[in-house]
């Protein structure tokens, strides 16, 4: 039997390889899978209801995080046992272990800006699946020619696990939230190795969107990135709604929102695929932004904050028949995308045959 080791590092992979590895177990794969300590990672794994080791935690610095990843590495090598092929986003740690020990290294990504474990890790890739909206060249640049398998998919990785979602009002009540009533904020991953910006301008926008929605009569559910976030432990008021440590279903609640509001990607594409007004002020391009919106769904990628802001302002003032267009055309435009999965499976077929 083929066994499949997955490696992850953040929610949205917890999302994305949670749902694939489980799909892939029924189809008779056998899978193991590691997860890392940071954000609401662990919480979306158990949601899911996958089998997982937590391994390993998110450091900050750069000292730190050398240490940590030192460390992590000798803990994996003595968790994970023998396994046919790694499926990771660029991960240091986990690409070393695999290429040590003579395995195949198959990557995901959707983010070449993030440099720094695109180079340390991509050249060592057998395979790297990826978005057809990604441009070849950008991943080009890190792999060792002739070497690695390119595959890209039409679609983006959120389409694994849209396509199959199920919707219930009382997923939200429990939060005390009505369809349509509240905006998701998530701020900026400020202490990313790819974050090169500074934060208090970015810091000061997202308390001005937070009393913009509270003004404009929504209420306001936080979605804090660090323990140590200043918003969430200072901005105390009924209509802003900062859930416990074992998070949220981002995409249930995005899915009932007024609009999601984020400081990277992920969290506003996957509004605007479900049909909810998605703003990303990610300062920065990102190619599957780019294509989303051009494909028809209602997704802003604005890196002026003053545009963001006027921006957002309109969308809260859209009238329900305007939202409802966009959920319905939403739900039509989904069906025509691709999964990574899709790709994934091609992929075994010609590393492990």
């Amino acid at each position: 039997m083929v066994k499949l080791w997955f490696d992850i590092l953040t929610p949205k992979q917890a999302k994305l390889f949670g749902h694939m590895s489980l799909e892939l177990k029924r189809r008779g794969f056998d899978t193991v899978v590691t997860a890392r300590e940071y954000d609401y990672t662990i919480p979306v794994l158990k949601s899911l209801g996958a089998e997982f080791m937590v391994i390993g935690r998110y450091a900050v610095g750069l000292r730190e995080k050398l240490l940590e990843e030192a460390k992590r590495t000798i803990e994996l090598l003595h968790s994970v046992n023998d396994f046919d092929a790694l499926l990771a986003f660029p991960n240091p740690v986990a690409a070393r272990i695999a290429f040590g020990l003579g395995k195949a290294y198959i990557a995901f990504t959707d983010s070449p800006h993030s440099e720094a474990p695109s180079r340390l890790s991509l050249p060592l890739a057998s395979a790297v699946i990826f978005s057809s909206c990604i441009p070849k060249s950008e991943i080009e640049k890190y792999v060792v020619k002739n070497k690695t398998l390119l595959v890209q998919f039409k679609g983006v990785d959120e389409v694994e696990w849209l396509k199959d979602s199920l919707f219930d009002t009382n997923y939200i009540r429990k939060w005390g939230l009505e369809p349509h009533s509240y905006v998701i904020i998530r701020p900026p991953e400020v202490k990313a190795s790819y974050y090169k910006y500074g934060n208090q301008d970015v810091h000061n926008f997202v308390i001005r969107i937070i009393e913009l929605a509270i003004k404009s009569g929504y209420k306001v559910l936080y979605l804090p990135r660090y323990i140590d976030d200043s918003i969430a432990k200072n901005f105390a008021i009924r209509e802003f709604i900062v859930p416990s440590s074992e998070g949220v279903d981002g995409t249930k609640v995005a899915y009932y929102a007024r609009a999601v509001i984020s400081g990277g990607g992920t969290m506003a594409r996957e509004a605007a695929l479900l049909g909810t007004p998605g703003v990303s002020i990610f300062p920065g391009e990102l190619h599957v932004n780019k294509c989303v919106s051009e494909w028809g769904f209602p997704l802003w990628h604005l890196t002026d904050l003053a545009e963001a802001y006027i921006t957002i302002r309109n969308i809260l003032k859209l009238p329900d028949h305007e939202i409802e267009f966009y959920k319905e055309r939403a739900k039509e435009l989904l069906r025509s995308l691709e999964s990574p999965l899709d790709a994934l499976n091609n992929v075994l077929k010609a590393i492990l045959r």
